[in-house]
C-alpha cells in the first residue's frame, strides 16, 4: 500500500515503510540526552562555570585568587557542603566558613537575602592564598608550599608533625588540626579541578554565583594590603574585624556596592574559646623553672648537687612534654628544618642545646669537676643558653602578631618564670627543703597562669574581635 497524488512523479512516492522509518528517526527525550552528553571527555556543565573562572593561566607576576560578591552571598552555606563533601573532610572540621556583618539594629527577619536598608551581610570565606603565608613562614616541617605558577598555598599531608603552629600563625584561623589524622589540613582551591579545567567545588555548588575565581596581581595586592583602607568596593580584603591584610597579604578579593561603616563580624556559632594547649603549658613552665633554677645555682655560689639535679629534671620534664603536643610524635626530629623562616624551630633548636649545657654542667657538680676557668666558662654558657631559650621561646608567640601575646604580655611573663626559678634554686640551697617545696606551689601558681596565657588568646576570635574572614 502506498500513498500516490496524481501530480507527483513516481519517485516521490511514500509508502508505510517510509512513514515507520521516519518515525524511528525521531529521538526521545531520554535517547536525545544522551547523545547530546555523550562526550564524557569534558565536565556536564563546564560552559556555565567556565564563566566563574579566568580563561587562561596565570602570568607571571600573578595568582589565582578567590572573588566574593558579597550582595549575592544568603548565607546558604551551599559552599561550605559542597567544600565538605568533595575533600573528605571530618565531621568537626571545615575549609570554608560562613560569618556574618551585623549592625547595631540588626533585623533577623530580612535574612537571608539582605537588601540595601539592612544591616546584616553574610560572608563566605576560605583560604585566602596570601602572597606572604604566615603558615607558611612558621611551618617548623616545611609543610606547607606556595606555588610559583598558580600562587596557590598549599599544605603537604605526609610532611606535617601536627604541631598545630601554622594555625597560631595565620591570622584568619584557616589551617585545621585533624585529630583523627594526627595532621594539620587547609583549603587547596581544589588545584587539581582548576589543572583540568573545572572550577572549585565551593564555586560549583553556590546558586547565586557569590563566589568565583579570578586572577591578581600580586604588585596590586601587595600595594592594596599596605593601605589603611584596603576598600572592599574597589576589590579589598579588609572586612570589619579583619586582621590587618599588611600581616599576610591575603588574596581574596570582596566586593560589594553597600556601606559597611557600623558593621562588625560575628561567628553565628558563637565566640569559641581557644584549647589550652596543656603540653605546651607544661613545657614553657617547666623549660623555664628549670632553667631558672640552674641559672640561680650560677648566681647564688657554689652549686648545690640536689638543686641542680631538680632544675635539670624539671627541664628535661619539659622537653618530653612538649612532644605531646605533636600529632605525629615520631616525626620530631624534623622540627628543624625550617629555622631559616620558623621561630618554633629556632626554639626547639636552642632548648636542644639547653639540655646538652645543663646536663654536661649537673654532671659537672656532681663529679666536683667545677673549678677555676671551668666555672667561669661554664657559668657565661648557662646563663647564655637559659637566655637564648627564654628569647626564643618569647618570640615563638610575639612573632604570631596577635595582640595578647605581644612583647609587653609575653616577655614579663616569661621571665618571671625564670627569675622565680632561679630565686627558688637559691632559697633551696641556703635554707633548705622547706624553700624547695615552696618552689613547687609556686610551679603549680604558674601552671594556671600559663592555662590562662592560652585561654585569654581566643584564637582567632580574639585578634578580630568575634569573627574572622
Amino acid at each position: 500500500m502506498s500513498v500516490r497524488s496524481p501530480n507527483l512523479d513516481p519517485e516521490s512516492v511514500e509508502t508505510l515503510v517510509d512513514v515507520f522509518l521516519a518515525e524511528q528517526r525521531q529521538l526521545t527525550a531520554v535517547e536525545q540526552f544522551a547523545q547530546r552528553h555523550a562526550d564524557t571527555s569534558a565536565p556536564l556543565l563546564e560552559p556555565h562555570y567556565r564563566e566563574l573562572m579566568p580563561l587562561s593561566a596565570p602570568r607571571p607576576g600573578e595568582q589565582y585568587a578567590f572573588e566574593v560578591d558579597l550582595d549575592r552571598c544568603s548565607s546558604c552555606k551551599a559552599c561550605v557542603s559542597a567544600c565538605h563533601s568533595m575533600n573528605g573532610l571530618d565531621d568537626d572540621e571545615s575549609w570554608r566558613e560562613v560569618t556574618l556583618l551585623l549592625g547595631k539594629k540588626f533585623d533577623p527577619s530580612r535574612l537571608p537575602r539582605p537588601t540595601a536598608e539592612a544591616v546584616a551581610l553574610p560572608v563566605t570565606s576560605a583560604c585566602h592564598h596570601c602572597v606572604e603565608p604566615g603558615c607558611l613562614e612558621g611551618c617548623p616541617v616545611l609543610a606547607y608550599d606556595k606555588d610559583p605558577l598558580t600562587g596557590i598555598v598549599r599544605h603537604l599531608d605526609d610532611q606535617c608533625i601536627g604541631c598545630s603552629y601554622c594555625i597560631l600563625k595565620c591570622p584568619y584561623d584557616v589551617p585545621k588540626y585533624s585529630a583523627k589524622r594526627g595532621i594539620v589540613r587547609k583549603c587547596d582551591l581544589c588545584h587539581g579541578r582548576l589543572a583540568e579545567g573545572e572550577a572549585p567545588a565551593c564555586v560549583q555548588a553556590c546558586p547565586n554565583e557569590a563566589i568565583r575565581v579570578t586572577k591578581v596581581r600580586v604588585e596590586d595586592v601587595k600595594a592594596r594590603s599596605s593601605t589603611a583602607a584596603g576598600a572592599v568596593s574597589s576589590g579589598g580584603c579588609a572586612l570589619p574585624g579583619m586582621a590587618d591584610p599588611a600581616i599576610t597579604q591575603p588574596t581574596t578579593v570582596y566586593r560589594t556596592t553597600r556601606s559597611l561603616e557600623g558593621l562588625a563580624a560575628v561567628s553565628p556559632g558563637g565566640v569559641r574559646p581557644a584549647e589550652t594547649h596543656w603540653p605546651l603549658v607544661w613545657m614553657l613552665v617547666l623549660t623555664q623553672a628549670g632553667g631558672g633554677m640552674a641559672a640561680g645555682q650560677v648566681l647564688g655560689g657554689a652549686p648545690n648537687r640536689g638543686v641542680c639535679a631538680v632544675g635539670w629534671l624539671l627541664f628535661q620534664a619539659g622537653m618530653v612534654a612538649s612532644v605531646f603536643h605533636l600529632g605525629q610524635p615520631l616525626k620530631a626530629w624534623r622540627v628543624w628544618m625550617g629555622w631559616r623562616t620558623s621561630w618554633l624551630s629556632r626554639e626547639a633548636m636552642v632548648l636542644g642545646t639547653v639540655a646538652g649545657v645543663l646536663t654536661v654542667g649537673t654532671a659537672a657538680v656532681w663529679m666536683e669537676a667545677i673549678t677555676g676557668w671551668v666555672r667561669t666558662v661554664g657559668s657565661v654558657g648557662v646563663l647564655a643558653a637559659v637566655g637564648a631559650a627564654t628569647f626564643a621561646q618569647v618570640m615563638v608567640y610575639v612573632d604570631t602578631r596577635r595582640p595578647a601575646w605581644a612583647w609587653h604580655r609575653t616577655g614579663p611573663r616569661f621571665a618571671s618564670t625564670v627569675i622565680g626559678g632561679a630565686l627558688v634554686g637559691i632559697a633551696a640551697d641556703r635554707w633548705g627543703l622547706v624553700w624547695l617545696l615552696a618552689g613547687l606551689v609556686l610551679l603549680a601558681a604558674m601552671v594556671f597562669e600559663r592555662r590562662a596565657f592560652f585561654r585569654g588568646m581566643r584564637g582567632r576570635t580574639e585578634r578580630t574581635g568575634e569573627a574572622s574572614h
